[in-house]
């Protein structure tokens, strides 16, 4: 009960803050119509009611009597009610892939007609390509997914349009399916791949490449390689530098993130140094009493725990343990965590009479908390008997 921990929080978890009004596109979203024709001014968006979806069937029904399965408009009908029905698809229960299996035979039926008609390269043909990986992924079949995604994306690196941001977009789609499938070498490559090519691409701080930035990091962190997710992150740290300036919250965030890499890689000087510049950083923005800033002071307390200072420690593991009283309350389960790593810089600082009295409120916590049978409270028991045994 008594070992030292880190606040359960990792780098991976640690992203740039969304714009609620932006929100960006989820892995597996499906392409754009062909043609809605909505360019024109004056005109409006095509609403989503039940009523539009049954309409464009029945429009794409009475175009296939009229004209034949494979003509030019009915292809386009086609791809558009396939296009809402997977539009809708986003609004069912965890699961449930009715839209989306209702949609993928249309595009199949689609990328017939237009690969012996158009040709394997065609913008159409490889959009389709592309619309029915994205319907399999957001139907959790990855691995369905995957040789649609690859197909797409072969044929866009040879057509003669060749659209390079679109092809940076169907790359990161198709590392989203390979990492969905376990593939994750696979998943990182196509991910670096993006990168890159958004770095030349795109501009230097934009949102979409710092979003893929980010998740490259949370992709090399989550596979283990701390020697390129820490060169990432200090990659990321100046562009929040430079575009937000060093005092923001999300350049404090990634500094954070930073610091774990390094505590991690046993780096514990250059970790503490990042994490009393997070630590300050929260307590400018935010105050020193609430979780955000106790989860800092808690990582800065084990860092120098770690580091064999727990003098240097205890101010920290106090603030850390005040913030979650004040914010949590006494007995929330994360405040007791915060006593419980007082307790071992106590412990560690040999003060013990103040290891005693802290174990001794732990017990009363746990007693309010979970009653005289407390499963931890044996544990805790035989800590504080082991601690007045040692008392002078």
């Amino acid at each position: 009960m008594f070992r030292r921990k880190r606040a359960k929080d990792t780098p991976a978890s640690q992203g740039k803050p969304q714009n609620p009004q932006n929100p960006p596109p989820e892995p597996g979203t499906p392409p754009d119509p062909l043609d809605l024709r909505l360019a024109d001014p004056g005109d409006a968006p095509m609403s989503l009611g039940a009523d539009t979806t049954l309409r464009m069937r029945d429009a794409l029904q009475e175009a296939e009597r009229r004209l034949g399965p494979a003509h030019e408009e009915v292809l386009r009908l086609r791809h558009n009610y396939a296009f809402i029905l997977c539009a809708w698809s986003a609004a069912a229960p965890p699961g449930d892939t009715y839209m989306l299996d209702r949609a993928i035979p249309l595009l199949l039926e689609n990328l017939g007609h237009q690969s012996a008609s158009l040709g394997p390269y065609a913008r159409d043909t490889l959009t389709t390509l592309e619309g029915i990986g994205s319907a399999h992924l957001s139907a959790g079949r990855p691995a369905e997914a995957v040789p649609y995604l690859e197909r797409a994306l072969k044929g866009d690196e040879l057509s003669p349009d060749r659209d390079e941001e679109r092809t940076l977009t169907w790359r990161e789609k198709l590392s989203d399916a390979y990492a969905a499938a376990g593939l994750t070498d696979r998943a990182i490559a196509v991910l670096e791949e993006t990168v890159a090519g958004s770095r030349r691409l795109l501009p230097a701080g934009g949102e979409k490449l710092e979003a893929r930035k980010q998740k490259l990091f949370t992709a090399y962190h989550g596979a283990g390689r701390l020697p390129e997710a820490t060169t990432l992150c200090r990659e990321i740290i100046a562009d929040k530098e430079r575009f937000y300036g060093p005092d923001h919250l999300s350049t404090y965030i990634w500094v954070d993130n930073l610091a774990h890499l390094l505590h991690d890689a046993g780096d514990l000087d250059a970790a503490i140094t990042c994490y009393e510049r997070v630590v300050q950083g929260f307590e400018h923005i935010l105050g020193p009493h609430n979780e955000k800033i106790a989860y800092r002071y808690h990582n800065l307390a084990i860092a120098h725990l770690d580091a064999g200072r727990p003098d240097r420690a205890l101010p920290y593991s106090r603030a850390a343990l005040a913030a979650r009283e004040h914010s949590l309350g006494p007995d929330d389960e994360r405040t007791l965590d915060a006593l419980v790593s007082l307790i071992s810089a106590y412990d560690q600082a040999g003060r013990l009479e103040e290891a005693v009295s802290a174990t001794e409120r732990l017990i009363g916590a746990l007693e309010r908390v979970g009653g005289p049978n407390h499963p931890k409270l044996p544990e805790v028991r035989t800590y504080l008997d082991q601690l007045m045994r040692t008392l002078p």
